[in-house]
């Protein structure tokens, strides 16, 4: 009978919060109802969350309910009814008085001949005043020989006196009365105020001087605010498994309702958070110590009546109260139906009421709860994995579809800002699940979590997303000191891979000499002392090239173009150490005079080849070396660097391209933008990096950025102002490197990214992954890039293509005209899996020496010769660092070669949703296939459990735990957790 059909459920269970704050009494004429006139009364002071549906229980059993709110209880609160309960009608409602005799004499008014049977508390706010009340009008009461048993600092002093574990603490008004303590228990610590209100400057202390600043911080805010008698409570901070152990008591005997354990685990940085709530087998060795324990709680206390929700922590030491709620477990009482079902029939609702109007009854509960339960069930606490505006939630339809859906809680609608779950006050729902079949309640579980994971409870209102890659060198030029739209200042966390350059931290294995390659000069076919190479913008990669060139006797001169940033000239690959050119020069005003500085600058040596250093490089150096009749992919193709171009290229060459359309006007672009399937992307047509990149979800979306785009490049100038609209690719992304000689293409490597969804981000890179040449997908990526570099006529030199293998086959993302990026960090990686070889050596090779270029194969050898990968890390937590042990502990990793991150001491970091909030990048490389993916996962639980790095103490708040949260945002009591 307890599992009631799925209709009934969801019919009896209102989903949407509801207002009554009009709610009136029913005027109801007792000389008409003689069947009234023998009814009695029960009074609930401050009726409200589960206290709502004891009293509906009441109601159902004929008694009449008053409602009596104590002074200083909002109005608010009062409209706090559970969706279960629907309208509440009371047969009168009254107010507190200033004295028991006031009160009562208000109350006797409006009972007029109808006995008063009870009088309980119908929430923590209204526990002084009923233990007081109920003891002056000689009802069923725990009294007030205990004056506040709701103090928490008593509460421990009370099981203290008892012999019982309690928590330490120290409490007063100036700090000299809690100094001996604060600096002789072991940190973290807990201060709050005494008389503290819900949360309010409660606080953990990591140290003394913090301890002491909070304090002074607390006394000061208390007198200030006029607390009649300020003083601060320090306490220890509990460490240990969570416990909830609901009672119902009658004249001293405790029967033991419910025995629940809270599911707290790690999550977005916080160091746990409350998964759900999940009833544990009565006889099991913790619940037998937890009964045993709050039991005598109760008896010290002098709680005798009524039912009561005790948490306890089971530490080290044993069972610690944490505090003894006098009053029926909170959360709306949505738990009631699950109760039912585990012990068969009853639960703390049924069981207060038998106590206080049926001893008969009370006298038949058992002791303790069944074991086994009769049923399967818990508490599920929804968690964020995302924050933004809310457009629908889409997920929340979907939970009570699920075969054991009972009850669903959650304030979040439409419109509501989500935020990432850290806490009480950032989770999002709770659902109660019952089954008879334990395997459909985990399968449930797992849904859920499954679709949080996903982010799949909410539809998210759209925002710009970036969407470069980890290498995209353009994003170097622009990030580097570019203030953001919004804020006018610096990002506080931002892209950290090699496009930061001068920025980064960098860490290399000194302990691999396997990987550093013979130290043997490779001879060249001429006298290279007599002849020099020009490098235009060597920086990242630019510089292992130019350096391979040094090696081999050649001399190096750096030419740099104008514009191009000074800090940028310093980005210098930690493996390069400092580079040493022949001589450094700049663009000139034409072409014809950079030709004579060049000559100029290289004296006597003759100029054998002229090769781009850079993304930033590539023009100038198609250009002059076609003029200085070197090896050269001349210009006959304009500025092969334009992303739109280069699509265009490969559709008349009738290769699969990105479909787009672009223009000055709207009209221009909106037959494309009104037939081609959305997400699609926006971008200015001459961007420089991600600025103004989005991905628009709706052609509403779509025009209002075409329309921003314009005016902001009108005002910022551009010489032919238009918007490029592009289909949005879908699939695998891929990276495939060739190196090209007279037209002959010899793929160095291929590579996959690793992207995954997180923190609400479509897509987060996690890595990038070496591709077998004789894959499948090796096989066909291969002919099509160099079927993009005859289309580009891209005859010489290195290509770094990115491709999306889409349902249609491999479509072209761009083609960056220079070596891959990343500082050449992927050098050693690239060797190893080759047997000796890289992208660096190999076009070196292409420009200078014919016979080796030759003796390359045309693809790398498969299987790989070791086994190896870039990890980009991602951060699950967000901080000021105060230190970095993870990468201290990652270059210890038998397979570490490379660190590489922007992140130190005193940085701050956010969740990682794209490149600009990543934390760094490792390459790993060992012979072993098990050391590696061993390595890689530690990296990864490092990430997740958050011991990548040590952040400093943010101001933080401890909170209630769940049984006292509404998901409507209020709060069930105004008392601390400490």
């Amino acid at each position: 009978d307890f599992f009631l059909p799925q209709q009934r459920l969801q019919a009896s269970l209102s989903h949407s919060l509801i207002d009554f704050s009009t709610k009136m009494t029913p005027q109801i004429n007792e000389e008409e109802s003689p069947y009234l006139r023998e009814r009695k009364c029960v009074v609930l002071v401050d009726p409200y969350s589960t206290g709502c549906v004891v009293a509906q229980e009441m109601a159902k059993r004929g008694f009449l309910l008053i409602a009596l709110w104590t002074i200083g209880f909002s109005d608010e609160m009062k409209t706090h009814v559970p969706d279960s309960c629907g309208n509440m009608e009371y047969f009168a409602e009254v107010d507190q008085q200033t004295t028991m005799e006031e009160t009562a004499k208000v109350l006797n008014e409006v009972v007029g001949a109808h006995p008063v049977a009870a009088c309980l508390a119908g929430g923590e706010a209204g526990v002084d005043f009923a233990d007081a009340f109920s003891e002056y009008l000689g009802l069923l009461t725990n009294g007030t020989d205990i004056p506040n048993r709701r103090d928490k600092k008593l509460q421990q002093e009370l099981i203290q006196k008892a012999g019982l574990r309690s928590v330490r603490q120290a409490g007063g008004s100036s700090f000299s009365e809690v100094e001996a303590f604060l600096k002789t228990e072991p940190y973290p610590v807990v201060l709050k105020p005494v008389e503290s209100a819900g949360s309010d400057g409660v606080k953990l202390c990591y140290n003394f001087e913090e301890a002491k600043e909070h304090f002074d911080v607390l006394m000061s805010s208390q007198m200030v605010n006029g607390g009649g008698c300020p003083s601060v409570l320090c306490q220890e901070f509990l460490k240990g498994k969570e416990y909830v152990i609901d009672h119902v008591s009658l004249n001293g005997e405790h029967k033991t309702c419910m025995v629940w354990v809270y599911d707290k685990r790690p999550a977005n940085g916080s160091a746990f958070v409350y998964f759900g709530m999940l009833p544990i087998p009565i006889d099991s060795p913790e619940a037998k110590i937890l009964v045993n324990y709050t039991r005598r709680v109760l008896d010290s206390m002098g709680l005798k009546n009524g039912p009561s929700h005790g948490e306890v922590m089971m530490t080290e030491d044993g069972p610690c109260l944490v505090e003894m709620n006098c009053r029926a477990h909170g959360g709306d009482g949505n738990w009631r139906s699950l109760c039912r079902a585990l012990t068969g029939g009853f639960s703390q609702v049924e069981g207060t009421v038998d106590g206080y109007l049926d001893p008969a009854s009370f006298a038949k509960i058992p002791s303790l709860p069944p074991s086994p339960y009769k049923a399967f069930g818990q508490e599920v606490i929804l968690v964020s994995y995302a924050s933004g505006k809310v457009k629908s939630t889409p997920g929340f339809d979907v939970i009570r579809q699920l075969p054991s859906f009972v009850c669903f809680e959650s304030g979040i609608k439409e419109a509501s800002e989500v935020e990432y779950t850290v806490d009480l006050i950032t989770c999002i729902g709770s659902v109660i699940l019952m089954h008879k079949d334990e395997a459909v309640i985990q399968k449930d579980i797992e849904f859920i979590r499954y679709m949080e994971k996903i982010n799949g409870l909410f539809l998210f209102e759209t925002k710009s997303e970036n969407l470069k890659r980890p290498r995209g060198d353009l994003l170097a030029l622009d990030q580097s000191t570019k203030p953001t739209e919004q804020e006018g200042k610096p990002r506080n966390h931002k892209r950290v891979f090699s496009s930061d350059g001068p920025l980064l931290i960098r860490h290399m294995s000194n302990d691999r000499p396997e990987l550093r390659g013979p130290l043997v000069k490779r001879m060249t076919t001429v006298d290279s002392s007599k002849e020099v190479v020009i490098i235009v913008d060597p920086y990242s990669t630019g510089c292992c090239v130019a350096q391979e060139i040094m090696k081999r006797g050649f001399s190096v001169i750096a030419l740099w173009t104008k514009d191009f940033a000074p800090e940028m000239k310093t980005h210098v690959p930690l493996s390069c150490g400092v580079m040493k050119y022949y001589s450094e020069i700049g663009e000139a005003e034409t072409l014809v005079e950079t030709v004579q500085t060049v000559y100029k600058a290289a004296d006597q040596k003759r100029v054998v080849a002229c090769i781009a250093g850079g993304e930033a490089g590539v023009d100038l150096a198609d250009a002059l070396s076609e003029r200085l009749d070197v090896r050269t992919n001349g210009t006959s193709i304009p500025n092969r660097r334009d992303k739109k171009l280069q699509q265009e290229l490969i559709r008349k060459y009738g290769l699969r391209s990105v479909r787009q359309a672009a223009g000055s006007k709207y009209e221009e672009v909106e037959p494309f933008l009104t037939n081609e399937r959305y997400p699609l992307v926006l971008k200015p047509v001459e961007s420089a990096g991600s600025d103004g990149v989005k991905l628009c979800h709706s052609l509403e979306e779509a025009k209002e950025h075409f329309h921003v785009l314009m005016k902001s490049q009108m005002v910022n100038g551009g010489d032919c102002p238009a918007v490029l609209c592009q289909e949005f690719l879908r699939g695998k992304e891929y990276v495939v490197d060739h190196v090209s000689r007279d037209g002959e293409h010899k793929a160095v490597m291929i590579w996959v990214y690793d992207k995954r969804p997180v923190h609400g981000s479509a897509f987060v890179y996690f890595g990038c992954i070496p591709v077998d040449s004789e894959s499948a997908e090796a096989k066909i990526l291969i002919p099509y890039v160099r079927g993009v570099l005859d289309a580009m006529e891209i005859k010489n030199g290195p290509t770094h293509g990115e491709v999306m293998m889409t349902p249609e086959g491999p479509c072209l993302v761009e083609m960056n005209c220079r070596a891959h990026g990343g500082d050449g960090n992927w050098r050693s990686l690239c060797r190893a899996l080759t047997g000796g070889y890289s992208q660096v050596e190999t076009t070196v090779d292409g420009y200078l020496e014919k016979q080796e270029f030759a003796r390359t194969p045309e693809k790398p050898p498969s299987p790989f010769k070791a086994h190896g990968q870039e990890v980009i890390l991602v951060s699950y937590s967000r901080g000021k660092v105060k230190a970095t042990p993870g990468f201290e502990e990652i270059k210890t990793l038998q397979s570490f070669v490379y660190l590489e991150t922007g992140v130190k001491a005193g940085s701050m970091v956010d969740y990682t949703i794209d490149l600009f909030t990543g934390i760094g990048s490792v390459i790993l490389v060992h012979h072993d296939r098990e050391t590696l993916e061993k390595d890689i996962q530690r990296v990864r639980e490092m990430e997740k459990e958050n011991q990548l790095f040590v952040y400093e103490n943010q101001p933080g708040f401890l909170l209630k735990s769940p049984s006292n949260l509404h998901f409507d945002g209020t709060t069930a009591a105004p008392a601390p957790l400490y």
